[in-house]
């Protein structure tokens, strides 16, 4: 019995490493927001940016240095002059990407977004980019 219990320790040990992740979180508000992403490692990368202000830029790296295991990025930039957004994602399994920017109402769009995805093992990227 000891051994048993040993075995589904070991079992829960490697089970729960699987599960660990990157996760950021940024919030701007001002007249120009940047913001830079950076994530790494053999886990679950997730990223959330959102912007307010004038002039918003925004850049999302996830397993560049070393592949995840999946990535998912948001970024979302509201009411900017100027709206720029880059999202490259490198991962074992599946890449996520959205992009959301909104220019004033009254102003000519000025709207900027670039994904670059790459799995591996091709279980699939999806990336959405609205532009207003």
């Amino acid at each position: 019995m000891r051994k048993l219990f040993l075995a589904s320790v070991a079992v829960f040990a490697l089970s729960s490493a699987a599960h660990a992740a990157n996760t950021a979180t940024t919030v701007q508000v001002g007249g120009a927001n940047s913001s830079t992403v950076t994530q790494n490692g053999v886990t679950n990368d997730s990223s959330s940016t959102t912007q307010i202000g004038f002039f918003n830029s925004a850049t999302t790296s996830q397993g560049l240095g070393i592949p995840s295991l999946n990535n998912v990025s948001t970024v979302s930039q509201t009411g900017g002059i100027v709206n720029t957004a880059t999202t490259l994602q490198n991962a074992f399994g599946g890449n996520n990407s959205s992009i959301s920017q909104s220019s004033f109402p009254l102003l000519p769009p000025s709207n900027s977004a670039t994904v670059g995805q790459n799995s591996i093992f091709l279980f699939g990227n999806t990336s959405v980019i609205s532009q207003q």
